[in-house]
């Protein structure tokens, strides 16, 4: 049995944290990054990177693939089977029909305002829609059958889903305008309180070089524009936070970049594997900190397999670190992660958000 389709997670709860997400960003904007750009062109950009991207399916890229397997039939009523309560296989064909969309993948979680008591069932897969289905008879008109009226309930859904994020996707440049004039004005208050003061104000920023100033302005701009919501997903097992992680991720955010992390990206009352999901959907490269920990872990390698699926066409989104291991260790875990190249952690945290902002700048 498929498992079920925009079931996970309600409408109203995927729109109150889109929505606190935003004001989230915008409250930690700063001088330097209202000042970038132009506000309509701000708001552009924030608005369209937040708008849901409601799935499409492209019915005329359908295929398909099968194989032969063994399926149990002992409790088929219609079959003469003398112990029902022992399996009792024959042969039959399975039917795997995938049809790709354009879209977020995450929103086939989501139940929309307007749904029915037995919504469709399917897998998401990437960017496709896999319905499998076995058969231990030659009947193909009954799978076409079958197929046709799932792609029909799930256009369905799909366009009540559209019904009841349109508001949204229609208002978001609206709600953007005053957040930002409110953070202007916070920011403002700020500068002038502290001007008042009348001492002189020594700057933070002397350790950065000319090179590091502009990979800051860089990492920024990239964020604000790119579709997704982080630049870079951090993967690693809680042994190795107090360690690297955690410094990591802050000296990362301080650089410019929008990381997710989970003492950041987290809060009480979420759901954890809906939560990382999201996460990896919408992050552009994956940090994936290799380490002995990690390796022993079921969520780390669960998030590896995920960042895995991302690499399409050739481009690489998994960035390794090597955490207190080598090589012998790493190829032990993965002979493809082992031939990566890699940056070890023992480089220090400086040359670490140097290396990864070069690669995640680049593109």
């Amino acid at each position: 049995m498929f498992p079920l389709l925009f079931s996970r997670v309600t409408v109203f709860d995927v729109l109150e944290h889109r929505q606190q997400t935003i004001k989230s960003e915008v409250k930690n904007l700063n001088a330097s990054a209202l000042d970038a750009m132009a506000e309509d062109q701000l708001i552009h950009e924030l608005a369209t990177r937040y708008k849901f991207e409601i799935p499409v399916i492209d019915d005329d890229k359908t295929y398909m693939s099968h194989r032969e397997v063994d399926v149990d039939v002992s409790r088929d009523p219609m079959r003469l089977i003398l112990d029902r309560n022992r399996p009792f296989y024959i042969k039959g064909t399975e039917i795997t029909i995938k049809v790709p969309f354009r879209g977020d993948p995450n929103l086939f979680q989501v139940r929309p305002s307007s749904f029915t008591l037995n919504p469709p069932r399917g897998e998401i897969s990437g960017h496709e829609i896999c319905l499998t289905y076995t058969r231990t008879d030659s009947n193909a008109a009954a799978v076409r059958s079958d197929y046709l009226k799932s792609i029909q309930d799930i256009k369905q859904y799909l366009g009540w889903l559209e019904t009841s994020l349109s508001t949204f996707n229609s208002n978001v440049g609206q709600e953007l305008r005053p957040l930002i004039a409110q953070r202007r004005q916070q920011l403002a208050t700020s500068s002038e309180m502290v001007a008042s003061i009348g001492l002189p104000i020594k700057q933070t920023e002397t350790k950065l070089d000319h090179r590091e100033h502009n990979y800051s302005a860089s990492a920024l701009a990239k964020s604000t524009v790119s579709s997704k919501k982080w630049d870079v997903f951090i993967s690693h097992a809680s042994e190795d936070k107090d360690s690297l992680v955690r410094p990591l991720a802050s000296a990362l955010q301080q650089s410019g970049l929008n990381v997710w992390y989970d003492e950041f990206s987290l809060k009480v009352g979420d759901s954890l594997r809906t939560s990382i999901d999201y996460g990896l959907a919408n992050s552009r490269y994956g940090i994936v900190v290799l380490s002995n920990s990690f390796f022993e872990k079921h969520w780390p390698v669960q998030e590896l397999n995920g960042l895995t699926t991302k690499e399409l066409n050739g481009k690489k989104v998994i960035l390794p670190i090597w955490h207190n291991v080598g090589f012998d260790e790493v190829r032990a875990f993965s002979p493809i992660l082992a031939d990566r190249l890699a940056i070890p952690s023992n480089v220090g945290i400086s040359r670490l958000v140097k290396d990864i902002g070069t690669v995640v700048t680049s593109d």
